[in-house]
């Protein structure tokens, strides 16, 4: 089998026909729960419509034919609908608006990452508006359940530190590069704790910590050095119990942590209700819309994982966490074979940073860990949240080397990571390295003198175009380091050393001249 039928041999288009038979499943129940809603009707159609053209413009216009996490996106985002426009009806659409802003996100990211020269470029004024950012939400924001997270804009909820993820990932993997300097670390270091400390002012602890799990990836595959990342930790550990110590009320917000059941009407009454309700659905769900959990508190945000295990069943809800360890595995898969550290540095630091906040959502709810108020990916109810989940997913996909088809056929083909057995695009014919055959030189030809001057210039013209290629795309200089080993090798393979030897040899046997008669003859002509 080519390796072109290997790359298509999966149907995206049936998969889409599947998610979009799963989405009209759903949402019928919604639409038709007591009588026919048009406004909720027209929500889901606009929704499956934007899908499908998305759908369509990639496939057909993009060449892309990789649609593994947009469809996890879709099918995640259409379930998050569904369980919103089951509870209100006004605020489907605003979702169904934060959605297509998440994709519109997600498109634009893939545009700039594109290129790591942009990325660079933009490295800088991302992290000064990241910070500005949290400063004015310090200034602006009023206080919300406990924390200084939103601000409001005209009708308009909108959360920074959800955008600043973004920015923080962006930043610290456009800064691998760049560390190689003092300076350079202590402005990272700086702008992080900048972040983080703007978090802890703010009281928004769950986004706190997941920034520094963010960080802790990020500097493991800087470093790999696993006593320096102890260490943080253990420092970090140290700071918080200082924090805990001399500020009581921040302590007050987990006294309910493993004490749930003895507050099960006050402070612990969404965890235990959670815990009840979840039970009561068992395997397959009492059915969308029929769960009782619907009338807590934050029952589409923060505690959206027990509608899923109540209305959706266990089974379902399962399956939704394994697909998030699964967007971590494929975003390690694709790691391995990115084209520059900024990518893998990225992807991973995206897809850990998506896998740890569930954790924390579904830990959180049960009363495995505390309960820190962060959402579910895609699921959760809230724009800055969907918007937020698309650009993650950004930054895996840009990592996939499938993701630029048209940049594909003209580098990544002579990438040494670049996978033998896959080929992308229009099918081209693989540059492969032919056994040389030693001929005798003899001293003093004409003839085999212009034959070696002229291969010498045909060897000089093609590598100078190979060099002009490699100016399409910047390439780390790790990558560029292993690209002489592989050429030197093929050449040490065609060309074995006991060749040279038996070529002075014969050309020794066939014209035994002196050096003296051979200066002379050159001398006469």
């Amino acid at each position: 089998m080519s390796n072109e039928n290997l790359n298509k041999r999966f149907n995206w288009g049936l998969m889409m026909i599947i998610v979009t038979a799963f989405q009209a499943l759903t949402s019928t129940v919604v639409i038709v729960r007591d009588e026919v809603n048009l406004k909720l009707l027209a929500v889901f159609a606009a929704y499956i419509a934007a899908e499908w053209i998305y759908f369509f413009i990639a496939s057909s216009f993009c060449g892309q034919n990789n649609f593994e996490l947009e469809t996890i996106g879709f099918l995640f985002s259409g379930i998050g609908l569904t369980v919103c426009a089951s509870v209100y009806d006004d605020y489907a659409l605003k979702q169904m608006i934060s959605i297509l802003l998440g994709l519109f996100v997600f498109i634009f990211l893939l545009i700039i990452l594109r290129r790591t020269d942009i990325v660079m470029n933009l490295r800088m004024p991302i992290a000064f508006a990241a910070v500005g950012l949290l400063a004015v939400n310090l200034l602006l924001a009023e206080y919300n359940n406990g924390a200084l997270n939103w601000i409001t804009v005209a009708g308009f909820s909108i959360q920074p530190s959800e955008l600043v993820k973004l920015a923080f990932i962006f930043v610290g993997a456009a800064s691998l590069d760049k560390l190689q300097s003092t300076k350079s670390l202590t402005k990272y270091l700086i702008f992080c704790l900048g972040c983080v400390g703007a978090l802890f002012l703010m009281r928004d602890f769950g986004t706190a910590l997941i920034f520094f799990f963010t960080f802790m990836i990020i500097a493991f595959m800087r470093s790999g050095d696993v006593r320096t990342i102890a260490l943080v930790c253990v420092a970090a550990a140290l700071g918080a119990i200082m924090i805990i110590y001399f500020r009581p009320t921040v302590a007050a917000r987990f006294s309910t942590y493993r004490h749930i059941w003895e507050q099960i009407n006050e402070a612990g009454m969404q965890q235990t209700r959670v815990l009840i309700y979840s039970a009561s659905g068992g395997l397959f769900g009492l059915g969308i819309g029929n769960g009782k959990l619907k009338d807590i508190f934050a029952s589409t945000t923060d505690l959206i994982f027990g509608m899923l295990c109540e209305e959706w069943g266990m089974i379902v809800a399962f399956l939704i966490v394994l697909t998030y360890v699964f967007i971590l595995l494929y975003a390690i898969k694709v790691a391995r074979t990115t084209r520059s550290a900024f990518y893998a540095i990225a992807a991973c630091a995206a897809a850990g940073l998506m896998l740890f906040q569930t954790a924390l959502n579904i830990f959180g709810v049960t009363d495995i860990l505390p309960l820190t108020g962060v959402t579910l990916p895609f699921i959760s109810r809230g724009g800055s949240s969907m918007i937020c989940s698309w650009g993650l997913l950004a930054f895996i996909k840009a990592a996939d080397i499938r993701t630029y088809p048209k940049l594909s056929k003209t580098i990544l083909p002579d990438h040494p990571l670049y996978p033998p057995d896959i080929k992308i695009g229009k099918r081209t014919t693989r540059p492969t390295a032919k056994r040389q055959v030693s001929v005798p030189r003899v001293v003093g030809d004409p003839i085999n003198q212009k034959t070696n001057s002229q291969s010498a210039r045909k060897t000089t013209a093609q590598n100078a175009s190979s060099r002009t290629a490699s100016r399409d795309i910047p390439v780390s200089r790790q990558t560029a380091t292993r690209r002489k080993p592989a050429a030197s090798s093929s050449t040490r393979t065609s060309t074995p050393r006991s060749t040279g030897t038996a070529r002075r040899t014969t050309a020794a046997k066939d014209v035994p001249i002196s050096r003296k008669a051979a200066s002379n003859g050159r001398a006469k002509r």
